[in-house]
């Protein structure tokens, strides 16, 4: 079963119950952790490389959080950190509206706030997360999943994400978005765009068939997805294969089309052929609060070497050699 990971988006919660203090530390954290979610990072470093694992087709992310050791999935498709109830649930929190994903809509989710989080020299302190139920994620895949590391965690930074050397760089970066380690050797790229961040997600333009489409990059994709509502044209490029089962946060499951798309187009690059599922994607939509055509994931991020610099609001990629067939 292919796995596409959650929609947790980040907002402003007022409806912490009177008098709330956290349970997990002696030193019970400021209320305003809660409203306005702490996601700086820390650390004695102008640039740091997280080593990544892989558990069938997710990114993972060794970690420690306060007392627990173990892993957090790389997923910009979560907008900060999401954590698993099996190993939170005894933090003091309070309930929040469920997120939703390619399954549909979930509930029973609840805010806390860690203390804190190390990864590779890399850590954070008084961290806000959300926390619900990825038990089912670690069973499937054999590993301990502490969580999702989302898109906040790393947005003071640009990062350069090589899947195929299992590799997250990050970059300290100043206000206009230029690198403080002027040491760093000068990397290439093939093609640069500008990136745009949305409601804590990031899309970009892509081609299929001539037609612009709007996709979200998701690094806890385990497939890339295209919605069921695109054009007859966009739909005959994709070679349908087979039926299969997606799986998301919540345990339930969704029977999707399952096949290959070999025109997608993005900065005047060909793609060339990457599995992909076909799905409705309202929910996800709704979740993010802005249509969307379709998610890159997995295979998408295979094809290369990223650079994505939230600074200056940019993508930059190289193609693997042989990858765009």
């Amino acid at each position: 079963m292919l796995i596409i990971l959650p929609c947790i988006q980040r907002g402003i919660y007022a409806n912490i119950p009177p008098g709330y203090k956290p349970a997990n530390s002696s030193d019970p954290l400021s209320i305003n952790a809660f409203i306005n979610p702490n996601d700086q990072p820390l650390g004695d470093f102008q640039s740091i490389t997280i080593p990544l694992k892989r558990a069938g087709r997710l990114f993972l992310i060794e970690a420690r959080i306060d007392d627990q050791v173990g892993n957090l999935v790389f997923d910009t498709g979560a907008s900060g950190l999401v954590l698993n109830k099996t190993y939170f649930r005894k933090y003091a929190g309070f309930e929040k509206p469920g997120g939703a994903g390619v399954t549909g809509s979930f509930d029973k989710i609840s805010r806390i706030v860690v203390r804190r989080i190390d990864i590779s020299g890399l850590y954070y302190e008084d961290v806000a997360a959300d926390v619900t139920v990825l038990g089912h994620i670690e069973n499937r895949r054999g590993v301990k999943i502490l969580g999702l590391f989302g898109l906040n965690m790393i947005d003071n930074f640009e990062i350069i994400f090589n899947a195929g050397k299992n590799e997250l760089q990050l970059n300290r970066i100043d206000k206009q978005g230029n690198i403080l380690n002027t040491g760093l050797a000068a990397l290439k790229f093939d093609f640069t765009q500008k990136i745009e961040k949305q409601n804590n997600v990031l899309l970009i333009k892509g081609t299929i068939g001539d037609k612009a489409l709007n996709f979200c990059l998701d690094t806890g994709a385990e497939s890339n997805v295209i919605s069921s509502h695109v054009s007859k044209k966009v739909m005959s490029t994709i070679q349908i294969n087979r039926r299969t089962n997606l799986g998301g946060a919540g345990s339930q499951a969704v029977e999707v089309l399952y096949g290959t798309m070999k025109e997608f187009e993005f900065g005047s690059h060909q793609f060339g052929s990457m599995e992909t599922v076909v799905t409705n994607l309202d929910a996800m939509s709704e979740a993010y609060g802005c249509s969307i055509d379709g998610m890159l994931g997995y295979d998408f991020w295979l094809k290369g070497i990223f650079r994505i610099n939230f600074g200056k609001s940019e993508i930059s990629f190289s193609l693997v050699k042989g990858e765009n067939k």
